[in-house]
């Protein structure tokens, strides 16, 4: 599915948007209704509203997913930093351990455009029925399948985000929904991935941008893995995300890419190691691309200073190619321009390689207007696979030679020497989760390893000088962001159980 083909899309976000917590207004909108009663007749009008469940990924560039501000909920890890003045206290927030309630940026990125994808995808399973007829069944459950996907995508950013959150599953509005368990709401995310798993194709030829039966199943290991870690500690769950992902590795399409800086750039930008990227078009004046350009370059190349490295992930960083494709370290603004060491630069921070492809308004295959370029947007690669493996495995065992086999191969192409077998279980884990935030840096995952292996702390403490330092000590107590006060004066009991600071302290 091509997210630039919207030609149902703007009429199903009408509904989606005015049903989505973040709403002001508490008016029902007429329209909605004569669209959900009427409107599913065919097969072709459940498909419009699946395109629907996508739309999100490209809506409201300045705010969604397809942004720098989806990294702002995930600015505490140590790979990520933001420029210590100008305009960047939402980004500035989190990354010192000092977030709000009243943090517009975190609600957008990491609330209200989730809640879009749910509703969308409930309006779809409150109406598929409507088109079904006798032979059709598998192919409308596949457009089921999508939308639960899409819904178990929302709701797994969310929950690892704030915790505890309204479970919906209706279109209909309900401002006095109180918050479920995070537990319950892990339960709906592996029933609809499941269900996906079971549904969808093994591919959709020419359409790269939809979740297939493989995409699901890869989601779903990632899913029990960190449902292992805090705050559920539902141990149980690591072999199941061992088995998952050792399907994905053994049947599944997907390969590693001989060389690391392959993977980064525009010309091969749906390549056999990624198992899931959201499809961006290649449209300067669009509204479906990737702010990958100036929001992510220093200011030494006209760039914002949005968002960059921390000094201090960056020297622990083992050399090597995968460090080399990772970090912008010499800048140049234009041709023939002095060239900047980013040690003497304005930020003296580097910046993010992997995403510059496309970026550079003075090289001829510059993709983007003044501040985005037309990138996908890669959520799930086959290295992450790999290392979900061999991490699964080592916490319900001591390492297996296929544990140390699938991490050795991410670190070979790295660069790096393979961990010798005879490590403990414990030295094991730690090793996998510092190899996925080599492999993954800047790829919205180490915030999420880190709460999830309680490592915050530790890795807050190793920050260098020059990075920002915390303002509060971190603790469990802010693994989780506080749910946005916009949210809370629409329905007070979404605050129930959340202080005004950071969230809830789990366990509970």
């Amino acid at each position: 599915m091509k997210l630039n083909n919207i030609k149902y899309i703007k009429l199903f976000c009408t509904v989606s948007v005015f049903m989505t917590f973040a709403c002001q207004k508490l008016i029902e909108d007429p329209k909605g209704n004569l669209v959900k009663s009427s409107f599913f007749k065919t097969e072709a009008d459940l498909a419009a509203a699946v395109t629907a469940c996508y739309y999100p990924f490209q809506e409201a560039q300045w705010n969604s997913w397809n942004s720098s501000r989806m990294w702002i909920p995930l600015m505490g890890a140590d790979d990520l930093t933001t420029h210590p003045a100008w305009n960047k206290q939402s980004f500035r927030e989190l990354d010192r351990f000092v977030g709000t309630d009243m943090n517009n940026d975190v609600r957008d990125a990491a609330w209200k455009t989730p809640f879009h994808m749910v509703i969308a995808a409930a309006n779809v399973m409150e109406n598929y029925e409507k088109v079904l007829v006798p032979g059709r069944e598998a192919i409308v459950n596949q457009y089921v399948a999508q939308a639960r996907f899409l819904r178990a995508f929302a709701y797994f950013w969310m929950t690892r985000v704030f915790g505890d959150l309204p479970l919906v599953t209706s279109t209909k509005t309900d401002l006095n929904i109180p918050l479920s368990k995070v537990k319950d709401i892990y339960a709906l995310i592996i029933d609809d991935l499941q269900f996906a798993e079971a549904n969808l194709p093994d591919s959709w030829p020419g359409e790269p941008g939809k979740p297939n039966k493989w995409t699901a199943e890869s989601l779903l290991a990632s899913v029990y893995l960190t449902m292992g870690g805090w705050p559920l500690k539902a141990t149980e769950n690591y072999a199941l995300a061992a088995t998952a992902a050792k399907d994905v590795i053994d049947n599944g399409p997907y390969t590693l890419l001989p060389n690391f800086a392959d993977l980064w750039t525009l010309a091969n930008k749906n390549n056999n190691e990624y198992i899931w990227a959201i499809q961006m078009i290649d449209v300067a004046s669009s509204q479906s691309t990737t702010t990958a350009g100036l929001t992510t370059m220093p200011d030494e190349e006209g760039g914002w200073d949005d968002v960059f490295f921390e000094i201090g992930f960056y020297n622990r960083f083992p050399s090597g190619p995968r460090k080399d494709a990772t970090f912008h370290t010499v800048f140049q603004d234009g041709p023939g321009a002095p060239i900047t060491d980013f040690r003497n630069s304005i930020t003296k921070h580097p910046f993010i390689e992997k995403y510059r492809d496309g970026c550079l308004w003075y090289l001829p295959d510059y993709g983007g207007n003044t501040y985005t370029a037309g990138r996908n947007i890669c959520h799930l690669r086959f290295a992450e696979i790999l290392l979900c493996y061999a991490e699964a495995q080592a916490r319900g065992a001591d390492p297996s030679a296929d544990a140390y086999a699938a991490v050795n191969r991410v670190r070979a192409r790295a660069g790096l020497t393979d961990l010798q077998p005879g490590l403990p279980q414990g030295a094991f884990c730690d090793s996998i989760v510092a190899e996925r935030g080599w492999e993954l840096a800047g790829e919205y995952s180490r915030w999420f390893d880190l709460i999830r292996t309680e490592k915050v702390e530790e890795m807050a403490a190793l920050k260098d000088p020059l990075d920002l330092q915390p303002l509060t000590t971190p603790s469990i107590k802010i693994y989780h962001a506080p749910i946005p006060n916009s949210e809370v004066l629409l329905n007070p009991k979404l605050g129930l159980g959340h202080d005004a600071g950071y969230g809830t302290d789990y366990p509970e």
